[in-house]
């Protein structure tokens, strides 16, 4: 009973470090995402539609990423 319990402990362990892991690169795509976003707006004078539009960022995504833009 023991061992499976320790089983049972391992693999939702390892899930939750699975979910972590996942989280982590979507913040970061995200991060990543709204860096160029702000480059191209800075550098290119791009408004931020146009740089969305530019790096083909998908429309679900934009809502989020928009948050930081506007605070």
């Amino acid at each position: 009973m023991c061992d499976y319990a320790n089983i049972l402990e391992k693999e939702y362990l390892n899930k939750g470090i699975g979910i972590g892991v996942e989280k982590g690169i979507e913040q970061g795509t995200q991060n990543e995402r709204i860096k160029n976003i702000r480059k191209l707006m800075i550098k290119l004078k791009m408004s931020f539609k146009e740089a969305i539009q530019f790096l083909d960022i998908p429309e679900d995504e934009v809502k989020e990423i928009e948050k930081y833009f506007k605070s």
